[in-house]
C-alpha cells in the first residue's frame, strides 16, 4: 500500500508544477497562433527541435546520469561530487557547441537568432542538470516551485514581448530566456544547491562511472530525438517553414497525454527505482500499467470528441487544417508512453543498453517512412511515422524487458480499447454530421468505459482506502 501512496503523493506534488509549464505550449496557443505567422512557429519550432537534440549530445547524457545517481546518494557527502560533474559536463558540452558557431552562422533560421539559440541551449542545460539534482535529493517541492516559476515568468514576459511590444519571435525568445535566469536563482538559493557548489568536489573515477551508465543513453536520446522530432526538417526540406508549423500546432493537441504521463513519469521513476528488485515488484508494476494504459486510451478518447471544435477555439484559421494530423498523433503519444514505462526498467537496473537497441528500430521505422511518404502523402505521413515508430518501441521494449520484470497484460482489454480508438478516428474523417458524430463517438467511449471497468474500479477502490485512511487520522 506505501508504495502506491509514494506514487500517488510524488505524482500530486508533480502535477502542481507541471500542469503549467508543461502545458504553456498548448494554453498560449491561442496567443502564439494569433501573434505569430505559419512561418514563424515553423522557424520556432526548428529552433526548439535543435537544442533539445544538442543537449544529450553535447553533454553526454548528464542531466540522466545527475538524476540516477543523486537517488542514490540523497544522504551522501558524493552528492556534491554528482552535482559537480554534472554541471562541468554541461559546460564542456558547451564548449563543443561553440565549435558549430561558424555552421549555425550560415543557416536560417539560426543565424537570425544566433545569441538567443546559445542562451537557451546554455541555460536549458544548466537548469536540466540543476532541477534533476533536487528531483534526485528528494526536495519535491522546490522541483515543483521552480517549475511554477517559470511557468508564470515565461507567460508574463510573453504577454508583454508578444502582445505589448509586438516584438515576435524575438519576443518569445527573450521570454525564455529570463524565466530561466528566475528559474535557476530560485533552485540555486531555496533548493539550498549552493552548499553541493565546491569544484574539489570534482571526482575523476566518479566522473567515468556517470559516463558508464549516461553514455549508452546518448544513443538512446538520439532516437527519442529522431522519433518526436526529426520529421520537422523532413517537412520543412520537402514542404517549407508553413508546413513544419501547422504540424508543431496539431503536435500541442498530443502534448495533453504528454502532459499527464510526464507528470506520472517522473513519481514513477522514483518509485521504479525505490521498488526495484523487491517482493511484490512485478505486480506493482502489472497494477500500475494497467490502471496507465486505461487512463491514456480514455483521455485519447475523449480529446478525439472534442478535437474540432476544441481546434476552432483554439487556433487561428490559418492553423485550422492542423486538426487532420492530430488522430494518428495522439494514438502515437499513448504509444510512446507506454515505451517510456517500460523502459523505467533499464534506468532502475541500470542495464542502459536495451534502451539504445529498441530505440534504434523505432527510428529506423520513423525515418523511412518519413523519406519515403512525406513527398507523396504530406504532413500526415510524419504523423503515421511517428505513430508506428513508437509501437514498434514498445512491442521491443514489452518482450525485451521481460529478463527484468514479468508482466501479464490483460491484452483483450487494450486490443478493444484500442480498436474503439481506430473507430474513433475513422468517424472523426468520415461523419460530416454534427450531431451523428458526437452520439456515434459517445457510444464508443461509454463502450470503452466498459471495457476498462476492472482497472477504474480499482483507482475507485484505492481512492476509497485511502481517504478513508486519512480521515481515521
Amino acid at each position: 500500500m506505501n508504495q502506491y501512496k509514494s506514487l500517488i503523493k510524488n505524482s500530486f506534488l508533480f502535477a502542481i508544477g507541471s500542469i503549467g509549464s508543461k502545458a504553456i505550449s498548448f494554453f498560449m496557443l491561442p496567443l502564439y497562433t494569433r501573434m505569430l505567422t505559419t512561418s514563424d512557429y515553423g522557424q520556432l519550432d526548428v529552433l526548439q527541435t535543435t537544442i533539445s537534440l544538442l543537449i544529450p549530445l553535447i553533454t553526454f547524457q548528464a542531466i540522466e546520469a545527475v538524476f540516477r545517481y543523486s537517488v542514490d546518494m540523497r544522504e551522501n557527502k558524493s552528492a556534491s561530487s554528482v552535482l559537480m560533474n554534472g554541471i562541468l559536463l554541461c559546460l564542456f558540452g558547451m564548449l563543443i557547441s561553440l565549435l558549430l558557431f561558424p555552421v549555425f552562422a550560415r543557416i536560417e533560421p539560426f543565424s537570425t537568432y544566433l545569441l538567443f539559440f546559445y542562451l537557451i541551449l546554455f541555460f536549458s542545460m544548466m537548469n536540466g542538470v540543476l532541477k534533476q539534482f533536487v528531483r534526485g535529493l528528494g526536495k519535491i517541492k522546490i522541483f515543483v516551485v521552480s517549475d511554477l516559476a517559470y511557468t508564470a515568468s515565461f507567460v508574463t514576459f510573453n504577454i508583454i514581448f508578444l502582445v505589448y511590444l509586438k516584438m515576435g519571435l524575438k519576443g518569445y525568445f527573450l521570454s525564455m530566456v529570463l524565466a530561466h535566469l528566475i528559474t535557476t536563482f530560485i533552485l540555486l538559493v531555496f533548493g539550498s544547491v549552493f552548499k553541493y557548489l565546491n569544484f574539489k568536489s570534482f571526482d575523476k573515477s566518479f566522473m567515468k562511472t556517470m559516463l558508464i551508465y549516461s553514455i549508452p543513453l546518448i544513443p538512446n536520446g538520439l532516437m527519442w530525438w529522431v522519433m518526436n522530432v526529426s520529421d520537422r526538417y523532413i517537412l520543412t526540406y520537402f514542404l517549407g517553414f508553413d508546413a513544419t508549423g501547422i504540424y508543431s500546432v496539431s503536435y500541442k493537441f498530443p502534448s495533453l497525454i504528454t502532459l499527464m504521463n510526464s507528470i506520472f513519469f517522473m513519481a514513477w521513476q522514483l518509485s521504479a527505482m525505490q521498488e526495484y528488485g523487491k517482493e511484490g515488484y512485478d505486480n506493482f508494476y502489472k497494477n500500475i500499467f494497467g490502471v496507465l494504459s486505461s487512463f491514456l486510451l480514455l483521455i485519447t478518447a475523449v480529446v478525439l470528441l472534442i478535437l474540432k471544435p476544441l481546434m476552432s477555439v483554439f487556433v487561428a484559421d490559418a492553423f485550422y487544417e492542423s486538426w487532420k494530423y492530430v488522430p494518428l498523433l495522439l494514438v502515437g503519444t499513448v504509444f510512446q508512453a507506454f515505451s517510456s514505462f517500460f523502459g523505467t526498467n533499464y534506468t532502475a537496473s541500470k542495464k542502459t543498453k536495451g534502451a539504445f537497441t529498441t530505440s534504434v528500430y523505432g527510428a529506423i521505422v520513423n525515418i523511412g517512412i518519413n523519406l519515403l511518404l512525406i513527398p507523396i502523402w504530406g504532413i500526415q505521413a510524419a504523423a503515421f511515422s511517428t505513430m508506428l515508430a513508437y509501437l514498434t518501441m514498445w512491442l521491443l521494449r514489452l518482450f525485451d524487458t521481460k529478463k527484468f520484470v514479468k508482466i501479464k497484460i490483460d491484452w483483450k482489454s487494450l486490443i478493444f480499447s484500442i480498436v474503439l480508438i481506430g473507430i474513433q478516428i475513422l468517424g472523426l474523417y468520415t461523419i460530416t454530421n454534427t450531431i451523428t458524430f458526437f452520439i456515434v463517438e459517445t457510444i464508443l467511449i461509454l463502450a470503452m468505459l466498459f471495457i476498462q471497468r476492472k482497472y477504474i474500479k480499482q483507482v475507485y477502490n484505492f481512492g476509497m482506502n485511502l481517504l478513508a485512511e486519512l480521515r481515521a487520522k
